[in-house]
């Protein structure tokens, strides 16, 4: 686990400390923020574009080679990004790295779910789970200062540095895992669903930009519909599907899904509107707000670690269901502070939405596991990542629609309160989690 972890933390770190940079990308790189802002949206879709293609290829093939493949692309395109000539260029690195996350996040969790015995393996998840949340924390405190002092190019030679020491760690030390699944590869059930999220998620992202008018938005996900209802029916017909149908029919395969994609979307959701909070509610600056958000990523890091060895105590029906009812919480508390601008009520959200969000996700992840067939790990844990990034773009941008261009209290507050209620729904669907696995 030690070994694989360095490949994902490089890119985990950097997406934090990029977000921060887009304005300095923007004028180096002679454009206007919003094209800027794809360097990290892109790598985004890219990753729930790929998980679940790459889940399957590794269930075929074996998991370290998927990972190992992935992790040489990273080694590759992080340094290209700080010598990129202009926005495409940039964006188009981006994209390969957000791809090669999603690969390397379906294998290494295929590969840890494999290495530990039932018994254990939720605190094993939690245990890598903490490691890959607690990098956007450190993202942010080390990145952030290196492209204070050096400039945002600097960034990718120090997360390239990351990538090439995780590569040699794995290559080293990682024994082959997974493979050997005899079925051919169904690559039209997998380029119908990448396209289905690609189109929807590009729809919704670019839903309210200036120059994109909403039915051009809206045709775009119309199309993402139509293509997911093709992959249904590619998936039905084909005798070796992409992924096994009667799998989302049992419950604790499906419903630990949309529990991570609901979660997702208020805690996400939330993080991307709070730097609105510091500024326009609490009168702070973006440089000492960042500061102060680092908090938020480096509980969740801990409850995370945390949340692996609460599943076997709560089991995989209560985690969920309290991790989310706290998130609500947190968020309400969220909305108080955009209401009376309170300092008070913002740093307790901080600390409440990490925490429930954390302690859940080992029981989401071990949970829907724990539901398919072993040699079926890879696609699953695909699925799961898949939906998560829908879940953290849908957030986003909902969330960001809602409080719109005249941001005030009562604006702030009607976005936290709609993450409140996806977290509620969250806890309804927790509830109908079944106590035997296979349900």
């Amino acid at each position: 686990m030690a070994a694989i972890v360095p490949v994902q933390f490089g890119v985990g770190m950097s997406l934090t400390v990029i977000a921060v940079a887009v304005g300095d990308i923007a004028r180096d790189l002679n454009t206007g923020t919003d094209a800027a802002s794809w360097t990290v949206t892109g790598a985004i879709l890219a990753a729930a574009v790929s998980t679940s293609l790459s889940g399957k290829l590794g269930d075929i093939y074996g998991h370290r080679r998927v990972f190992l493949a992935a992790a040489v692309m990273l080694v590759v395109v992080t340094p290209l990004s700080g010598l990129a000539w202009n926005i495409e260029s940039l964006i188009g690195f981006r994209v390969a790295a957000g791809a090669a996350n999603g690969a390397t996040t379906a294998a290494g969790t295929a590969m840890v779910l494999l290495a530990f015995p039932l018994a254990t393996r939720s605190r094993a998840i939690g245990w890598y789970q903490s490691a890959l949340t607690g990098a956007p924390a450190l993202g942010l405190i080390v990145g952030g200062q290196i492209v204070e002092q050096f400039g945002w190019r600097w960034v990718f030679a120090f997360f390239g540095a990351v990538a090439v020491f995780g590569l040699v760690s794995s290559a080293v030390v990682v024994r082959p895992m997974g493979g050997g699944l005899d079925v051919a590869v169904d690559y039209w059930g997998g380029l119908t669903l990448s396209g289905a999220v690609a189109l929807m998620l590009v729809g919704l992202t670019l839903l309210g930009n200036d120059g994109v008018s909403v039915a051009a938005s809206a045709g775009l996900m119309g199309i993402g519909v139509a293509l997911l209802g093709v992959f249904a029916l590619i998936e039905r017909r084909v005798p070796e599907p992409l992924i096994r149908m009667d799998y989302l029919r049992r419950r604790n395969f499906s419903i630990p899904l949309w529990v991570t994609t609901l979660a997702n979307f208020a805690f996400m959701g939330g993080l991307v509107i709070t730097p609105f909070l510091f500024t326009e509610r609490l009168g702070w600056g973006l440089g000492a707000a960042t500061l102060l958000l680092a908090v938020r990523p480096a509980t969740f890091s801990v409850s995370t670690f945390a949340g692996g060895y609460i599943h076997p105590r709560l089991g995989a029906r209560m985690t969920p269901a309290i991790g989310s009812s706290i998130l609500a919480v947190g968020m309400v508390f969220f909305a108080l502070s955009a209401w009376q601008a309170s300092l008070g009520w913002t740093v307790a959200g901080l600390f409440v939405v990490a925490f429930g969000h954390g302690i859940q996700l080992p029981s989401l992840t071990t949970t829907a596991s724990d539901a398919v067939e072993p040699e079926d790990y890879g696609v699953a844990s695909g699925m799961r990542g898949t939906l998560t990034q829908v879940g953290v773009t849908t957030g986003m941008q909902t969330m960001v629609i809602v409080i719109g261009t005249d941001i005030t209290g009562t604006s702030l507050a009607n976005s936290y309160l709609l993450g409140a209620a996806a977290a509620v729904l969250a806890v309804a669907l927790s509830l109908a989690i079944s106590p035997h696995p296979r349900h």
